[in-house]
Parts: C-alpha cells; structure tokens; sequence
C-alpha cells in the first residue's frame, strides 16, 4: 500500500512514531557537558590565571568533572527517516528503549531496525 504524496506518507509515519510513549532513563553527562555545567553555576573568578583564586576554582572544575552525574533523558523508541532513493519513509523502531533496558553503554543501546515502510 501506498501513499499519494511525499508529505502524506511522512504525515503517516510521524503518526506512527508517536503511538509510542518516550520512555526516560538515566545518561552520565561527558566530560565537556560537566566542565560547562560547572561553569554556569560557578562563574569564573574576575582574576588573572595564576592567582590563588583561579587556581582554586579550576581544581574544584576538574574534581565536579570526576564525579559520576547524570540527567535524565526522554527517547522514543521509534523515529523516521526519508530514503529518497526509493520512495518511502522507513519507520525503526528499538526493542531496548521500548521493553526500558536500554542504558547510555556499550552494548546495552539496543538495535534499531526497520519495522514499516511508508511508500509514496
């Protein structure tokens, strides 16, 4: 079955995608997001770079980067994606973040594979 139009056929597969609920889980924030996050709730010292104070407050940015943080994160576990090539949307889905045991490691991030196709 096919669908008339390019954008009926992403209309479709849009509908499709958000039959699903986002499902949260926890992600570690990396490195550079901690440094950032530190800087906004502690704004760098109006000193030159060799003063106490700056040196103070890059060791406590460098001892909040080594700590464990995370944030939760909202995923559908589904999402389309258009294949001009031949015509149609593919509609993926991931088994892990719809059954919850997807985690933000090797390994554990589930597989997307394509479920629907959406012709046009």
């Amino acid at each position: 079955m096919g669908f008339s139009s390019r954008s009926e056929a992403e209309s479709a597969c849009s509908e499709w995608e958000s039959q699903e609920d986002k499902v949260g889980y926890e992600r570690e924030l990396l490195g550079f997001e901690k440094r950032t996050k530190f800087e906004q709730e502690n704004p760098r010292p109006e000193a030159a770079f060799w003063d106490d104070e700056i040196i103070d407050w890059e060791k406590k940015k460098l001892a909040y980067a080594s700590l464990r943080i995370s944030e939760p994160v909202a995923m559908s576990p589904r999402y389309c994606r258009l294949e001009q090539e031949t015509s149609q949307f593919l509609g993926y889905e991931n088994n892990a973040i719809k059954n919850g045991t997807y985690q933000d490691v090797e390994g554990k991030k589930g597989d997307w594979m394509v479920v629907k196709h959406f012709r046009y």
